[in-house]
């Protein structure tokens, strides 16, 4: 090995989505602006353009085309998709002249072919990238149109013009995986079970060729575009067991593949992971172990993803992130350790928590709670310091009407400028700005340009705190209230929504470390 693995590697400042996109493509030409189906007013980038948008602000998605390209152009500017021409034939200079342009140290790498891409697992590998050393990574395990890549600007243009071949023009990061010696590369297993991942043959989410169209057209003609622009790779596993032809007809279509190195990753151990599902315990579980999972790899662990405890001895750890379930197996060969977890298991395993609770206060170090790179990082962040254009911001989750209606009343009560809240039903007033849902990105960015916020106990009232954002929370359960007693001992009111009520920031500080702190933990194991 060259020892460039062990090298410093600089910070990531700026991170951008390159969408590498034509209409002369040789196969199938215009596709990328063609209505998909073809009686609809979007195009297989349209559909692209709303799920990146989930995991990166507009100002950071780019399209790399052709120059000369003026239809494509003409189109990218119409809809307000920023764009940068270069080289037709030399599309790995198209990336470097970009990178110089927009300033960007890693780049998430894209193409115009996939309506499919699956955000879940492009935004764990953004978030996770911009904290790491490697010069590549990437998501193994996914159907094929689903994935993407994301690498240093730094590796793109370490190949000088005598070394670079004809595939590396075409092939734009591909001298980068070609040498696993000299490039730290990080491969990280997907969030399928073993199950699903048997199944991945079954689906081919590209538009490389007519078939591929009419394939993709059959399944968006099935959907509207806002349901189908939610359906990840679990989404689409569960639809194949349902209608299995719909996924058939372009199994067919040949592929072109490379014969390339595999990345060297030095595995300490495999490590199982087993969430509480999204539909019954809410997405936090989910959200903030996915991100855990991502990072292991890059800390030289092998994770996989399950849905069932596993046999003692098949991992050499078990994760559980699943509130207090109680542990059906006495594990002896296998060590355990429990997130955030009050069940009678606590006393027999290792475990750590993620949040204050009554059990820990005072206790507990408040640099453990997991914040999210995107929060910390400004690497993915459209504005440094955003305009602040809510006064007040309230995630009400999945409260019903009559709360939401309590809600409603308080954020009229307190703040005399713009407020919005985020989930509960709708309002019955038009002086509250409305979404039942967020993205990930989209969150994030009203939160931050808000001056305020209102919540229950949870991940959210810490990431606004984090954000030195003034709180203030309130009950929707016993558990709750008792939650929040302990906010209050460290100066975060709380409101039964009745009265106006003061925000503030506390007297205790979030930390950034929390993921890095877990991870130590689970190398101690």
């Amino acid at each position: 090995m060259s020892g460039i693995h062990s090298t410093p590697k600089p910070k990531i400042r700026s991170l951008f989505a390159f969408i590498q996109a034509r209409t002369g493509s040789t196969r199938f030409p215009k596709k990328v602006i063609r209505p998909i189906p073809s009686n609809s007013d979007k195009t297989i980038l349209d559909h692209i353009h709303s799920r990146v948008l989930k995991i990166l602000p507009n100002s950071r998605i780019v399209y790399l085309i052709p120059e000369g390209d003026s239809e494509l152009e003409s189109f990218l500017e119409k809809n307000g998709m920023n764009h940068f021409s270069g080289p037709l034939e030399d599309v790995r200079k198209r990336y470097i002249l970009a990178a110089e342009k927009f300033d960007a140290d890693a780049i998430l790498r894209l193409t115009g072919d996939n309506p499919f891409y699956d955000t879940t697992h492009l935004d764990l590998l953004v978030q996770t990238f911009i904290e790491s050393d490697s010069d590549l990574a990437y998501f193994k395990g996914l159907p094929l149109g689903t994935g993407g890549e994301v690498f240093r600007a730094s590796a793109l243009i370490d190949l000088s013009d005598s070394q670079q071949e004809e595939r590396h023009k075409e092939h734009v990061s591909i001298h980068i995986k070609e040498d696993p010696n000299r490039y730290k590369i990080t491969a990280i297993p997907s969030l399928l079970t073993k199950e699903e991942g048997s199944r991945l043959s079954n689906f081919r989410l590209t538009v490389d060729t007519p078939e591929d169209f009419e394939t993709i057209s059959d399944l968006i003609s099935r959907k509207s575009f806002e349901s189908i622009g939610n359906f990840n790779t679990k989404e689409f596993l569960e639809w194949e067991k349902e209608e299995p032809s719909l996924f058939q007809k372009n199994l067919d279509v040949p592929q072109v593949r490379f014969n390339l190195p595999s990345p060297y990753q030095t595995i300490k151990g495999r490590i199982g992971v087993l969430v509480a599902p999204a539909k019954e315990f809410g997405s936090g579980h989910f959200s903030r172990t996915s991100l855990l999972y991502s990072f292991l790899p890059y800390k030289g662990w092998e994770p996989e993803w399950l849905s069932i405890f596993p046999k003692d001895g098949e991992y050499d750890i078990l994760l559980i992130d699943y509130r207090d379930i109680e542990v059906p197996i006495s594990y002896q060969k296998t060590k355990v350790l429990l997130l955030d977890h009050f069940g009678k298991d606590k006393e027999k395993y290792d475990f750590w928590d993620l949040l204050p609770h009554p059990q820990n206060d005072p206790v507990f170090n408040w640099e453990q709670i997991l914040i999210p790179p995107n929060l910390i990082s400004s690497a993915t962040s459209g504005e440094k310091n955003p305009h602040k254009e809510y006064e007040i911001f309230c995630y009400a989750g999945n409260l019903g009407k009559e709360e939401s209606n309590n809600i409603d009343k308080f954020l009229i009560r307190n703040s005399s400028k713009k407020r919005i809240r985020i989930g509960g039903t709708p309002p019955g007033t038009n002086e509250i700005k409305y979404f039942p849902r967020l993205s990930r990105v989209q969150y994030l960015q009203t939160l931050r340009s808000s001056e305020k916020f209102l919540g229950y106990f949870g991940q959210s009232v810490f990431e606004a705190l984090y954000l030195k954002i003034p709180s203030v929370t309130f009950s929707i359960s016993p558990i709750h209230r008792e939650l929040s007693k302990i906010l209050e001992k460290y100066n975060i009111p709380f409101t039964d929504l009745n009265q106006k009520t003061d925000f503030s920031l506390g007297t205790k500080t979030v930390g950034e470390n929390g993921y890095k702190l877990l991870l130590n933990k689970i190398d101690s194991l």
